[in-house]
């Protein structure tokens, strides 16, 4: 019998990587910019960006990755307290092309990939983690065997994966203006300001929406765009975090200190508060005891 092998086609080579790093940054984080000789994606694990690309300034969200091809000044400022992974490689292959100035929500089969990029290269690689843009990308003596060829393995896949969809959006699909930027920013910090003052009322989305003069469904898109959560989370957060300092005084009882974060019923507010600390207040309270 006869056979005849087929070659394989490589339309991604990956011959280096240059950065591969998970940064938390905090509220406002400000990255003044850069340009290289070879590619980098940014990807939003948590919070949202404002990313100016060459000519281009557009959102990016939680979820969403966005290239930046070789030589493209590129900079970027966190919307709140952001999680970001940053990966920097060298391709030359032409289907890279088809990747330029390209913004994309990951499905789920590519979120995967990603973090199994990003974890093999925290087992292979030194750098330096939440301090961007330093980088210094080094192999560690214990790095796994085989692990280069995964990362590069891991990082083909992606791209492959990306090119083979076609619901990718060009940055001037979701640009943002300067003037659309600073008005939102305003009526997100004019919300939290909001929110800080009246926490101990009743407070819903409709009666903040019209306290502010929006909609309910502009106050949430630009309070998440801008604020990285939720106003219900961030009310939350805010009213459990005022309990924890009213426990600490220790002149209020649980009740009372309820009534004072705006939530009337004691049992809810129990669960809520072990649901944002994972312990009771009884159980909070002990340990400012012991």
């Amino acid at each position: 019998m006869e056979y005849t092998p087929i070659s394989l086609n490589t339309v991604f080579d990956v011959e280096a990587v240059v950065n591969i790093a998970y940064y938390k940054l905090e509220s406002d984080y400000c990255f003044s910019g850069e340009s290289h000789a070879f590619w980098e994606f940014i990807y939003v694990d948590r919070g949202s960006l404002i990313v100016t690309a060459g000519a281009d300034r557009y959102f990016l969200k939680a979820g969403e990755l966005a290239f930046h091809c070789p030589d493209e000044f590129h900079s970027f400022q966190s919307v709140g307290e952001s999680d970001v992974m940053v990966v920097s490689f060298c391709c030359e292959s032409d289907a890279m092309h088809r990747l330029e100035k390209k913004v994309l929500l990951l499905h789920q089969k590519e979120r995967q990939c990603l973090k199994q990029l990003i974890d093999e290269a925290q087992q292979a690689y030194q750098y330096f983690e939440n301090d961007p843009p330093q980088v210094n990308l080094r192999k560690k003596p214990t790095a796994p065997w085989g692990s280069d060829q995964l990362v590069k393995l891991y990082l083909e896949q992606l791209l492959i994966w990306i090119c083979r969809r076609d619901d990718n959006l060009r940055f001037s699909q979701r640009a943002v203006t300067s003037t659309q930027f600073h008005q939102h920013l305003l009526l997100a910090q004019t919300a939290r300001e909001y929110l800080a003052a009246h926490y101990a009322e009743a407070i819903t989305l409709s009666s903040l929406a019209a306290a502010l003069g929006v909609s309910v469904s502009q106050l949430k898109r630009v309070f998440r765009e801008q604020v990285g959560q939720s106003v219900i989370s961030y009310l939350t957060a805010l009213r459990i975090g005022e309990a924890k300092r009213l426990i600490r005084q220790g002149n209020l009882t649980f009740t009372q200190i309820a009534e004072c974060v705006g939530i009337e019923s004691i049992y809810y507010f129990s669960n809520l508060f072990k649901k944002q600390t994972g312990m009771s207040p009884t159980e909070y309270e002990k340990t400012l005891k012991g």
